[in-house]
This record gives structure tokens, C-alpha cells and sequence, in this order.
């Protein structure tokens, strides 16, 4: 299944700040955008607007080819990099845990809207945790990242037994899949506080850094280093492949074979045959929104906007 926006995406003339941003900011340097979560004073807890702001900024960062890779941060004024859902929002009817006046059919999770955006994005997107993580700090704002990149110190958990709720932000599709069944389980279900280095969350952290000022740069460092030197289509078509595999190794064989035969015969493919055997970097021409293939996506795409979508 895959997201598909109902928004109108802004052309790639368009300033960010254009997109009328208030929980998070975003600026483009060097082909790469960078967001932060934007409410120090809230400890950066998860709005309605925040996740109004993330989805328009992710959907604008994949369809604008100025951005290779985008990272998201914090305030590093802030006492985290997200406390959770906003309480006093919720204390006071916010669609985050559903409206009154939503069926149970047709309550659509903002969180989990948040988390397609990313996950569906077909840029590099890396998440650069400089703080305690609650709730939807973990599963919305990291879960559906390519990297991961925390500070040692960093507190997370994931209490919604404790508060009576249910996992959200598709992190119990996410999470199994990254850690395993056993330690996703153990995560969603204990409530319990973890760091970083947690044997339950083993795995999940491309890197674990001991000082919370190094996340950012070394997020920032990675960002453009893949944004330089690797080719964006074969970035969008491995991505593809990762998260909307065959269903036995023969289907993958197949969709794996197609994706070459495309990449194999495209210019940035060239351009890697080239930049190899001049031992210099590449200068890769092709981009996502251009070149890739009417074939792609080659999975069933669902408008799960819609309150009456069905799978």
C-alpha cells in the first residue's frame, strides 16, 4: 500500500516558507532539507498542525528535485526531541486520538499519515534524534526513516498501555519489521524507558553518538554525502524494492530484474560507469519526478485519505 497525497503540490520555485510552516521549520542547503520540530516550549510535543506541517514539507521535499535528502531535527534549545502527543490538544477533542464525530471506520491517524509521507518518500530521509523520545517521537519521527542517527543519552519509550491507548503512526508494521517481532513486542508492550543501546532496540540506530550537540552534524554530513554521490532513481527504485516486496523469492527475482534492466539502461547509469572508471565523483543527471518509469509503482496504491478507502 502506498500514500497518495490529495494535496497540491507546490511547484519547485516555491520558497519554504511559502508553505505557511509554524511547528517546524524547513530550509534547503545543498540539495539537502533540513526540518525541525519546532516547539521548544511544548518540548516539541506532537499538533495537529505539526503533523499538518510534516506532511506538506515531505510531500514538497519528494516531488521538488532541488531536494536529494531530508533530514529532521529539533530545536536544540528544546528539553527534547519529542515529549508525544500533545495532552492539552488531545484534553480538548483533537482528532490525534480521533473527533467524536468520526466513525470508527473513518478516524484517519495524523500520526500514521505523518509516517507514509516519510516512508513513502522517495528521497533519503534520516532522522537525527538529539533528545528524549515519547510515543510518537519514536514511532512517527523515527520509525519511518531510512537512518537513524541518536544520541546516547536519549530516553525513549513507547507508553501507550500505560495511557490507555493504543500503538499508532504504523509503528506496529514498522517496528516488527525493523527490530524483529520479538523486540517490537517487547518495546510496544512493556512501556517501558529505554536507551539507545537497549538490546530491544538493537539494530534500529545507524548511530549512536555520545554527545547530543554531534547528531545533527553527523546527520547533516550524511545527508549530503549521499546527496553528492549517489543517484536518485536507484535510490527511489531500492527503496521501492524494500518496502513493497514480492511475496516469495521468485517475485522478487523478477521485480528486481525489471528495476535493473530500467536502471541499467539510464543515464545516471552511465554517468556511475563513467565517474568509476575516471576516479572521479558522479555527476548523476536523472531525478525521480523525471525518469523514472510509468511502471513505478508497481504496487497497489490506496488513497487512504478517503474515509470510505478500503485496501
Amino acid at each position: 500500500m502506498n500514500y497518495v497525497s490529495t494535496t497540491t503540490i507546490a511547484p519547485a520555485v516555491t520558497p519554504f516558507d511559502a508553505l505557511g510552516l509554524t511547528d517546524i521549520t524547513a530550509k534547503l542547503e545543498d540539495n539537502v532539507l533540513l526540518v525541525t520540530l519546532n516547539r521548544p516550549r511544548k518540548m516539541n510535543s506532537f499538533s495537529e498542525k505539526m503533523a499538518t506541517d510534516l506532511v506538506r514539507v515531505f510531500e514538497f521535499g519528494d516531488q521538488d528535485d532541488r531536494v536529494r535528502a531530508i533530514v529532521l531535527s529539533a530545536d536544540p534549545s528544546a528539553p527534547a526531541f519529542c515529549a508525544g502527543v500533545d495532552m492539552e490538544e488531545v484534553a480538548r477533542g483533537s482528532s490525534l486520538l480521533g473527533r467524536k464525530e468520526d466513525s470508527e471506520t473513518e478516524h484517519r491517524d495524523p500520526g500514521g499519515q505523518v509516517a507514509m509521507a516519510i516512508y513513502n518518500n522517495r528521497k533519503i530521509t534520516i532522522s537525527a534524534v538529539n533528545g528524549n523520545a515519547s510515543g510518537i517521537g519514536l514511532t512517527a519521527l523515527q520509525c519511518p526513516f531510512d537512518f537513524r542517527i541518536i544520541w546516547s543519552g536519549s530516553k525513549m519509550t513507547i507508553p501507550f498501555v500505560r495511557l490507555g491507548i493504543a500503538p499508532e503512526s504504523t509503528s506496529t508494521y514498522l517496528l516488527s519489521r525493523l527490530i524483529g517481532q520479538s523486540r517490537a513486542t517487547a518495546v510496544l508492550l512493556s512501556g517501558a524507558v529505554m536507551l539507545p543501546d537497549s538490546p530491544m532496540l538493537s539494530g534500529l540506530y545507524y548511530e549512536v553518538l555520545p554527545n547530543r550537540t554531534d547528531v545533527l552534524p553527523a546527520a547533516l554530513k550524511l545527508a549530503k554525502n549521499l546527496a553528492a554521490n549517489a543517484s536518485q532513481i536507484s535510490i527511489a527504485y531500492s527503496k521501492g524494492l524494500l518496502h513493497h516486496n514480492g511475496s516469495s523469492v521468485e517475485e522478487q527475482h523478477l521485480l528486481e530484474s525489471r528495476v535493473m534492466k530500467l536502471v541499467g539502461a539510464s543515464e545516471d547509469a552511465a554517468e556511475g560507469a563513467k565517474a568509476f572508471m575516471q576516479r572521479r565523483k558522479p555527476n548523476f543527471p536523472d531525478t525521480p519526478n523525471r525518469n523514472l518509469s510509468p511502471w513505478y509503482p508497481w504496487w497497489k496504491v490506496t488513497d487512504v485519505r478517503h474515509p470510505k478507502s478500503k485496501l
